[in-house]
């Protein structure tokens, strides 16, 4: 019955496509002081060590690939369900899944600025700082205070992709949040934010979250498993994807049984076949 949902993801959506996430057990912040290596005003006092987080991070993106769950999402915006994914990751795994409307929050690790004089770098550019000593040097301007477009703990939030997410929330009629343990903020607040405007809110969690009690549905498993279960209900109900095709082409057939068949006269068992057939297309 939904006609937009919006979707929140955050670290606990990639760890099915192997990035752990960054607070759990062996994970990134176990490895890294996030007080150092992620903060945005040690980064401006020295950037070599969020480089070397990056080059970390970087290897592990270059493994990692989209999980059930991802491509779940992106049938669902192919389908016209989903109108927008907002992420906190910065793996760029929704685009990859084929998902076209998404507002990553937290940025991204694909490009790269500099801070001095906003020199841009793309993605292979950023790719082959990694081969070389770091801290970069801006090509522009030679400052060494160049770094990926991934938001740093003390750093704001891009005004335009918050606004558009926050709209997002403000007009879906559902939101679906996986994968969060919503602590981050400003983040955090969105879901919330869609539940005030009227929103059913569904936690698919592996955990629990002290906003739980916002939610009108948890379910709680893994993402990757629960997704493919919802697409092939949905497929069922809707009369999407193969069952689509399928039915379509029976469609077809029965026009031409029908066309061969006028002039006959309707048997009581072909009407109650018809009546039934009626019936469940009625409560399809």
């Amino acid at each position: 019955k939904s006609k937009s949902v919006t979707v929140f993801t955050g670290a606990g959506m990639s760890v099915e496509s192997g990035i752990p996430d960054f607070r759990s057990e062996g994970g990134l912040w176990s490895k890294f002081d996030p007080n150092v290596c992620a903060s945005y005003q040690q980064f401006m006092k020295d950037p070599k060590p969020f480089w070397d987080m990056s080059k970390a991070v970087s290897e592990i993106l270059s493994k990692a690939f989209p999980n059930p769950g991802h491509k779940g999402f992106a049938t669902l915006e192919k389908y016209g369900k989903v109108k927008a994914i907002i992420t906190q990751n910065i793996d760029g795994l929704h685009q990859a899944a084929g998902s076209k409307v998404v507002y990553e929050v937290h940025g991204h690790a694909k490009t790269g600025t500099c801070l001095n004089c906003s020199q841009k770098y793309t993605a292979d550019e950023v790719k082959a700082f990694f081969t070389k000593s770091l801290p970069p040097a801006c090509i522009k301007c030679g400052s060494n205070k160049v770094k990926t477009d991934v938001i740093m703990f003390g750093e704001g939030l891009p005004d335009d992709i918050l606004s558009n997410a926050i709209i997002s929330c403000k007009t879906c009629d559902v939101l679906i949040m996986t994968g969060s343990s919503l602590t981050v903020t400003p983040a955090n607040m969105l879901p919330l934010t869609a539940k005030k405007a009227g929103a059913k809110v569904i936690f698919l969690n592996k955990d629990p979250t002290d906003m739980d009690h916002i939610a009108d549905i948890i379910i709680r498993g893994k993402i990757g498993e629960i997704m493919p279960k919802i697409i092939a209900s949905y497929d069922k109900i809707a009369g999407t994807g193969e069952d689509k095709k399928t039915t379509k082409e029976e469609g077809e057939n029965k026009k031409d049984e029908t066309k061969k068949e006028e002039g006959k006269p309707t048997t009581k068992k072909e009407g109650d076949d018809n009546a039934v057939e009626s019936l469940e297309k009625d409560m399809s």
